[in-house]
């Protein structure tokens, strides 16, 4: 018995009616620092936590008298160091003697691990509960165990009513499916997932942006969590961009149609009443030469034909024919014969195999780089340009470079509307548009089009066949 009394790893000890330790065992030495002497010179309870003190002697009134056989608590006890241990305590009183017969476990380093786990749950509970997030968890047949209180003031959900409860008893079918198809990914995979999911009802939807994820608690039983923030506004802007881009297009559609038509109206009409007026005055010249060497038909041959050449190139200005008839690439050509008598040497580097694309990725190319080469010709100063265009899989991409005086772009930005025009073109056909330029540096335009690929294009019209 002594030797189990004195090897024992918890802490044993004897104690008489007037509150002195009459015998502890090596433990206490071990654990409190304390020797044995030191410890049964002076009551057990100067070494008492002040704050557990009156617990402490409650409850070894109640041994004492007798209305308890054996007791039971914890307390904090002071080391050698003057650091204090909690110790977990089974007493029980000889009642012949009044002797009491006591036992002790340190439990510090638990006490420790639940005040941090309690204060971990305190936290966790004061986010969850202040957060403008939803949050809920599930166990794996699909019944809510917790909802936070956003639930509440979002979705009018409260713990209360629908613990126990599936999505199927709370929200229409069509939603309750989707919501369980989506727990089921995490639940049999075990990775997070994120997706947007809705609530509500027809004509009243509203959207969310959902991180579900499983967990596990201590008794090795999982759950399916969530956590989601509302994007209804989100969608809905998005939903009116996707339509204002959709209507942007339809306009640019609308103008290039209306320009094709002018100018078709313009060639066969004005034009080729001014071809034939000017072949009349030729012929009739022939026939009735003048004898001064001067006539009136002389100024008008000068007028018509000038007339002409200018009315040709204003056609070639609103809508090339060699962009309806033989594409971008064609067209761009055209471009440059405008810029014969500029000065500026101009390289043009265009894929062999670029071949036809969509009517609206030609007529967007064509745009761009008919504005960038404008804007070099009246502001660069450059007597140098590169085109380069070239197809990569379904990605049509195009520079244009010049190596004049350059710009600052942010300012140039607040200025006119040349630069979004060009990048908004190539947005609204959801590619990128970049611009590059600092003073004295020179400019790049570069940009990147996706190529629609589910349909086939016609090599002669540009058109999706």
């Amino acid at each position: 018995m002594f030797d189990f009394f004195e090897f024992s790893n918890e802490l044993l000890c004897l104690a008489d009616q007037r509150g002195y330790f009459t015998r502890v065992n090596g433990a206490w030495t071990r654990t409190l620092g304390w020797s044995s002497d030191e410890l049964t010179q002076q009551p057990y309870t100067a070494f008492v936590h002040p704050e557990d003190l009156a617990a402490t002697l409650r409850e070894a009134e109640l041994l004492q008298t007798g209305k308890h056989q054996t007791i039971r608590f914890e307390n904090r006890y002071r080391d050698k160091a003057g650091a204090y241990h909690w110790l977990a305590w089974n007493a029980t009183v000889e009642p012949e003697s009044g002797v009491v017969i006591a036992a002790a476990r340190d439990v510090t380093e638990q006490k420790l691990q639940d005040e941090a786990l309690h204060e971990a749950e305190e936290r966790f509970h004061a986010f969850m509960n202040h957060s403008p997030a939803i949050a809920w968890a599930k166990d794996i047949d699909g019944k809510y165990v917790y909802l936070n209180r956003a639930c509440d003031w979002q979705l009018g959900m409260r713990l209360e009513e629908c613990a126990g409860k599936t999505d199927f008893e709370i929200w229409p079918a069509e939603i309750a499916e989707k919501f369980r198809a989506n727990d089921c990914v995490v639940r049999d995979t075990g990775m997070a997932i994120q997706v947007i999911e809705e609530t509500g009802r027809a004509g009243q939807r509203r959207y969310w942006f959902s991180t579900k994820f499983l967990s596990q608690d201590r008794a090795g039983r999982k759950y399916v969590n969530g956590i989601a923030v509302e994007i209804t506004d989100l969608k809905r802007s998005e939903q009116a961009l996707r339509t204002e881009q959709e209507l942007l297009r339809n306009l640019i559609h609308v103008q290039e149609n209306e320009k094709q038509f002018i100018c078709h109206e313009f060639h066969d009409g004005l034009i080729q009443y001014a071809v034939g007026a000017l072949m009349f005055l030729e012929s009739h010249q022939r026939k009735h030469p003048p004898t001064d060497g001067t006539s009136s038909v002389d100024l008008a041959i000068n007028s018509l034909r000038k007339g002409i050449e200018d009315g040709r190139r204003v056609i070639r200005g609103i809508r090339p024919a060699a962009l309806d008839g033989m594409g971008v690439a064609a067209a761009i050509d055209d471009l440059l014969g405008q810029f014969a008598s500029s000065g500026i040497a101009i390289e043009f580097d265009c894929d062999p195999n670029l071949g036809r694309l969509p009517q609206p990725v030609e007529m967007t190319v064509y745009r761009v780089v008919q504005e960038a080469l404008n804007n070099a010709r009246k502001y660069s100063g450059t007597d140098r340009i590169t085109i380069q265009v070239r197809r990569d899989g379904f990605e049509l991409l195009v520079e244009v470079r010049d190596f004049g005086s350059g710009f600052d772009v942010p300012s140039a930005w607040r200025r006119g509307f040349g630069l979004l025009g060009m990048t908004e073109r190539v947005r609204l056909l959801g590619g990128d548009c970049e611009i590059q330029s600092r003073p004295g540096e020179g400019t790049r335009v570069s940009f990147r089009l996706p190529i629609p690929h589910d349909r086939p294009v016609d090599e002669d019209s540009g058109k999706l066949a």
